[in-house]
């Protein structure tokens, strides 16, 4: 319909491509006011209609434009395709030739529209079709406007390039074309789009702080940017759980645009998540309060998107979240149902993860009501839409563990776990399969001693669950099943303390803890912490007789006091349920060392159920620990005549066998034990005949421990063939024997590798295979072996702190020092005799106490081979005192104090050898001393041999009669019984004597040696101590005359200083005189021209004064001395204030003074010059003659004559009393005194001539005080 055309401008494209329902597009009719409307709601499906008016009105391409935009919106994507196709073939360019840049938008708009498509294809050929299309329209846009035509380049069609790059895979070069885009304009303008494109790439790569901070550069850049610059920022806080600012963003946004469905969706969820009790402060009724409101708010505003825009993908899956919340299945299979088979929304508008998310909601709806088929469909479907959405993954596994099916569950929940590593639901469900499947693979603890439950999967792969489950745990402290099954991996894992807390937490949490667990909390109190802390076995009775009660509880008898359930009778009479418990409480009296106690607490179980094997086997071992084995063996085949199925039993009466040295019985005792029936349990019968096994043939051939003790009894028979054979070297069964022995030990090594093969963490199949290698020469191979397992020792022993140390690794590591001596054992083979030594102390001082004698004997061998003997001799001393009555350590000693007796002889008497200087060395130095150690160490050796020979014939006089075989056979029994051969102590008995005797006059030589020796030495220490007496007295000679000369060095310097300060101070002083005499010639009536400072002048009669200013003076006399100042002078120089009548009197009279003071110096000067002339040479007094002669002048009157002072002391008094005349006249010019009164001279007719410089100097004084 025809309509005015709106101010002739075209309708509004709504930049975010979403067009408000009711709203047109009008296109003007040419030549007219007036236009066609089309509403957006209301196209025409043909779309021919559409463009023969647009063709017909030529109307302007972004008509074009905005009319595609609103079919693809409404999901008319043929009508869309179709406007495009036409606006972008080559004709158009003829009718719209300087359209550039509306031509530029189109092929750009298609392009896009094809790079969608290809992101959505799952084909491959078409995906890559759709792309080579967009590429070709966007090359098709950057030619439109080229360089070489004067066109600056677009900027749309690199963004339209960077987009399409990006869809196939390469985002480092989109970056770098969406930089370059950044440079260019859109149609001459300056356009926000590339800093947008660049937001919107960092936002799909999970940078949502980087996408942030491009869209508020955006928005800096432009202010009056397009509403969905701040929607951005919305979704990007919203994505970074800033949910307060991510509402004010969209509320900004619904500001420019009210009905802008991305932001009303924006706004629902920042308030729905805002919302959550997690992120709330305050009371609960106040977080009840604003949680209630805002979840009405993001209500709100969910429903407003949805009515705006029923279609938006987005809006539908948010909506389905809601009603899966609400239990509204059908809503929520109503919304997702389009979105999952790709209806009306269609691949453009709805993402692969918004339809793998609405297939998980409705997965989950089909979940929570029980449909488990429906609920797998749908999360695979999910899993398939996006394979980068693992939460579908969580759910199948959750629909695994449902139908049993443990180890599908265990492959979906690892790829949960790897997505949402910190998500509380995954962590549970990831810990509960782990702790199923290691209870799986587990096997029962044998020994029947105290069974706390399962040996686990392995330390290693146990504590990876307990890792797993802690997580769970500390996410949510009140699961209770998660601290149970906590507790299982801990146990699992060998962390007994661990465990322990575990267990004591699920007590507090459970209301009724049940009887198996507080029978756990018990025995793992009982393992933990020996020795560690005082009340540890209070703690577990406890825990004991808290599981007794309820055992009473859960049997439904009447609750009793739990101290009155541990009585003798009640024992007596203990129910089947309560038998474990009470066996523990019994095994922890006997840990405790009350050994009495636990034997009748045994036997009153025992009363009370004669069956219960486990009290004859500890009855047993504790007879066994007395060596007690005829009464131990006589308990162990009772317990294994009540089942001869009794595993316990028959591994029990191999270690019996074993203590008794009885290698082959006990061999076959354990053959016994692993062809004996195992009972399977039903998930184990059913792997079996899954895997084609009869359950009923199932044995205990993969016993570890059946098969590590006959490894074991295997060597120690090679050992006692390879001892024998020693021994018997002449009988003609070694070929016998030694194939024997051979066989042995592959035996041995075949077990050992068995039971590897079936742990590898088996510490002691590691450490007989040690040993076997080291037998078999392969010392680096057995050094690496046991360092392996002494690692893993330790590591078993650090597991916690003193006070929450692995009990159990502790016990094992106390009772197996094997691995230290061994290591030793390697060392000392290697040569390295520090480091074996380190290896047997480390085993001493940890497990013996440094007590054990057989180790001793190890280190004394070491020594021995280390050609240390007298460490080895200390080391078997020690070991005798520990063990007297270790015939072989008695022996050993012997031969080491033989040996070295030997030595220290050899040495010390061999020809050439002395002892330097006789010194005393422990062994007493001297050869006569050393002589004597080894002889007394000779009849050492021979007491021991003597009474190794009387013990051995004590044995062979019990033994009996008979034949010489019988004889030779009871002979090497013997000898292993005794640990050394009597033949061969007889023959070291013969050689302490026969050495005694013969070393005997060595002594005596070595005596007289050592006294001749000592006279030799004697003598010349003699010798030398005269000559260093000899020598001392010379350098005291020496250093007497050096402290003499000194001395008198100083003496001189010091009269020189004196002599030069006297001269210096005569100096100054006669200076002082001189200085005093010239100035009082400088004063008025003082002649001589040499203290004149005044000149003539060359070229007229004018006196210049040097020191003063230019004042002239005339001269009275050609001779050069001043006349009396003219009536006319006198005058000049008071009207220049030079000069006043009363210093003509005053400079008289200090005239008269002056020269008489100066002529009274002068006659003093001359009197010492006088004196010192004899002291002169001639020449000195010749120069000094025409010095005076050229320093001769007239003098202008007539002076005194100088009469010579008295001394030196008259001198210095004179020159001071002129210095004080100087001084007074100084200070009465300058008026700081009266002037005394002065003796007026009479008259004269010469007393004018020497007015006028008088005049002149008392003139220049004023001049100067005026200054």
């Amino acid at each position: 319909r025809a309509c005015p055309r709106s101010g002739g401008k075209r309708a509004m494209a709504m930049d975010t491509g979403a067009y408000v329902a009711g709203e047109s597009i009008y296109i003007p009719i040419s030549g007219t006011d007036e236009a066609v409307a089309l509403n957006v709601d209301d196209l025409p499906e043909n779309v021919d209609d559409v463009l023969g008016l647009l063709q017909a009105e030529l109307s302007p391409l972004g008509l074009w434009l905005d009319l595609a935009k609103a079919y693809l919106q409404r999901g008319k994507e043929e009508q869309f395709r179709a406007i495009l196709e036409t606006g972008c073939s080559p004709e158009i360019e003829e009718y719209y030739p300087d359209a550039k840049y509306e031509r530029v938008s189109l092929m750009c708009a298609f392009a896009s529209y094809y790079v969608h498509l290809g992101k959505a294809e799952g084909d491959a050929i078409n995906r890559d079709e759709h792309f080579h299309r967009a590429e070709s329209l966007l090359t098709q846009a950057s030619l439109i406007r080229r360089k070489e035509n004067g066109d600056q380049e677009e900027q749309l069609p690199v963004l339209g390039m960077a987009h399409l790059t990006g869809a196939r895979g390469d985002p480092v070069e989109a970056e770098k074309l969406l930089d370059k885009s950044r440079n260019l304009k859109d149609d001459g303008h300056e356009n926000v789009a590339p800093m947008l494109w660049k937001a919107l790439a960092l936002y799909q790569r999970n940078a949502f702080t980087d996408a942030l901070q491009w869209y508020r550069r955006a928005l800096r850049a432009h202010p009056g940017a397009p509403a969905s610059v701040r929607l951005g920022i919305g979704a990007c806080q919203l994505r970074l759980g800033q949910f307060a600012q991510a509402l004010k963003a969209f509320e900004r946004t619904l500001a420019l645009e009210t009905e802008n469905p991305d932001a009303l969706l924006g706004a629902a969820l920042a308030e729905l998540h805002g919302a959550s009790p997690a992120t709330l402060s305050g009371d609960n009724d106040e977080i009840d309060e604003v949680y209630v409101e805002s979840v009405r708010r993001g209500l709100e505003y969910l429903e407003r998107a949805f009515n705006v825009d029923p279609h938006n993908p987005a809006t539908r899956v948010a909506l389905a979240k809601h009603f899966l919340v609400t239990n509204d299945s059908e809503a929520v299979k109503a919304l997702t149902e389009t979105l999952v088979s790709s209806a009306a929304g269609g691949v453009v508008t709805a993402t692969a993860r918004l339809r793998a998310e609405a297939a998980f909601v409705r997965a989950r709806a089909a979940h929570a009501s029980g449909d488990l088929q429906s609920a797998r469909a749908s999360y695979q479907a999910a899993a398939q839409l996006d394979g980068t959405f693992a939460a579908p993954a969580f759910g199948l596994a959750q629909v695994a563990l449902a139908r049993g099916d443990r180890k599908a569950a265990s492959v979906f929940v690892e790829k949960a776990r790897s997505a949402f590593p910190e998500s509380h639901p995954v962590t549970r469900v990831y810990g509960h399969l782990r702790r199923c499947e290691d209870e799986a693979k587990s096997v029962a603890m044998g020994g029947g001693v105290v069974s706390v439950g399962r040996a686990g999967a392995g330390a290693g792969r146990d504590a990876e669950t307990a890792s797993a489950l802690r997580r769970a745990t500390d996410a949510d402290p009140l699961d209770l099943e998660s601290r149970l099954e906590l507790g299982d991996a801990l146990l699992g894992a060998g962390d007994y303390a661990g465990a322990l807390l575990s267990y004591e937490t699920a007590t507090k949490l459970s209301p009724a803890p049940s009887a198996a667990l507080l029978n756990n909390c018990g025995v793992l109190q009982a393992m933990t912490g020996k020795g560690a802390h005082e009340g540890r076995f209070e703690k577990a009775r406890a825990w004991f007789l808290q599981a007794l009660r309820a055992v009473q509880v859960e049997s439904g008898a009447a609750a009793v006091d739990s101290a009155d359930l541990d009585t003798s009778d009640e024992r007596k009479k203990t129910a089947d349920a309560a038998l474990p418990v009470a066996f523990n409480l019994a095994r922890l009296v006997e840990d405790r060392g009350f050994v009495a106690e636990a034997e009748q607490r045994y036997r009153d179980l025992l009363i009370a159920s004669p069956t219960m094997s486990e009290c004859l086997l500890r009855l047993a071992s504790m007879r066994c620990d007395r060596k007690n084995f005829p009464e131990a063996t006589a308990l162990a085949q009772q317990a294994l005549a009540l089942d001869d199925q009794n595993t316990d039993a028959m591994a029990f009466l191999g270690h019996l066998l074993m203590k008794q040295n009885k290698w082959a019985e006990a061999q076959a005792q354990f053959k016994t034990l692993r062809g004996t029936h195992k009972p399977l349990s039903a998930q184990a019968a059913t792997l079996a005949a899954a895997a084609g096994k009869d359950p009923k043939t199932a044995t205990h051939a993969n016993d570890e421990y059946a098969m590590v003790a006959i490894a074991n009894a295997a060597y120690y028979q090679a050992i006692k063939l390879q001892s024998l054979g020693n021994r018997n070297r002449s009988v003609t069964s070694d070929e016998k024997s030694s194939k024997a022995e051979k066989e042995h030990l592959e035996h041995a090594a075949t077990m050992y590798t068995k039971a590897l093969q079936k742990s590898e963490s088996n510490l002691f199949a590691a450490n007989g295979l040690g040993i076997l290698l080291a037998e078999r020469g392969k010392i680096e191979e057995a050094k690496v072996t046991f360092q392996m397992v002494a690692e893993g020792m330790s590591a078993a022993e650090v597991a916690g702190g003193e006070e929450t140390a692995n009990g159990a690794a502790e016990d094992r590591a106390a009772t197996f020092p094997d691995i230290w001596i061994n290591q030793g054992h390697i060392q000392s083979a290697k040569k390295n005799h520090d480091a074996a030594a380190r290896h047997y102390q480390q085993a001493q001082t940890k497990f013996f106490h440094n007590l054990d004698h057989t180790v001793m004997l190890y280190q004394a061998r070491n020594w021995y081979e280390a050609n240390d003997l007298r460490a080895a001799t200390a080391v078997l001393r020690r070991a005798l005192r520990v063990a007297p009555w270790n015939h072989r350590l008695r022996f050993n000693l012997a031969y080491v104090l033989q040996e070295s007796a030997c030595r220290s002889v050899q040495q010390t008497l061999r020809a050439g050898q002395k002892i330097a200087g006789g010194a005393a060395a422990e062994d007493g130095g001297t050869k006569a001393a050393q002589v004597r150690v080894a002889l007394e160490n000779l009849t050492l050796a021979l007491t021991l041999f003597e009474q190794l020979m009387v013990a051995a014939t004590a044995v062979e006089a019990t033994s009996g009669g008979g034949d010489e075989v019988e004889k030779r056979k009871v002979a090497a029994v013997a000898s292993a019984n005794l640990g050394f051969d009597k033949k061969r102590v007889r023959q070291h008995v013969q050689f302490c004597q026969k050495q005694l005797k013969e070393n005997a006059p060595h002594l005596e030589r070595a005596a007289a040696e050592d006294a001749a020796f000592h006279a030799k030495r004697e003598s010349l220490m003699a010798e030398r101590h005269a000559e260093m007496t000899k020598l001392a007295m010379g350098k005291a000679k020496v250093k007497a005359d050096f402290e003499l000369k000194r001395k008198a060095e100083e003496a001189a310097a010091a009269a020189a200083r004196d002599k030069f300060k006297r001269n210096n101070q005569e100096y100054m002083a006669r200076s002082a005189g001189e200085r005093m005499l010239e100035e009082d010639s400088s004063l008025p009536g003082g002649g001589g021209d040499g203290n004149k400072k005044g000149k003539k002048n060359a070229n007229a009669n004018e006196y210049v004064d040097s020191d003063d200013d230019d004042v002239l003076a005339p001269l009275a006399m050609e001779t050069g001395t001043p006349g009396p100042k003219t009536a006319q002078e006198k005058a000049a120089l008071k009207a220049t204030g030079l000069f006043s009548d009363s210093e003509d009197e005053e400079e008289e009279a200090a005239d008269t003074d002056g020269e008489k003071d100066a002529a009274e110096a002068e006659a003093e000067e001359k009197d010492d010059d006088a004196k010192s002339d004899d002291a002169k040479s001639d020449d000195e007094k010749s120069e000094e003659a025409a010095a005076m002669e050229e320093d001769t002048a007239p003098t202008t009157g007539g002076r005194r004559a100088r009469s010579a002072p008295a001394s030196k002391t008259d001198k210095e008094q004179k020159a001071k009393r002129a210095m004080d005349a100087l001084a007074a006249k100084s200070r009465k010019k300058r008026g700081l005194e009266p002037a005394e009164p002065a003796d007026e001279a009479p008259a004269t007719e010469e007393a004018p001539v020497d007015e006028a410089p008088r005049k002149r100097r008392k003139a220049l004084v004023d001049d100067d005080n005026d200054e």
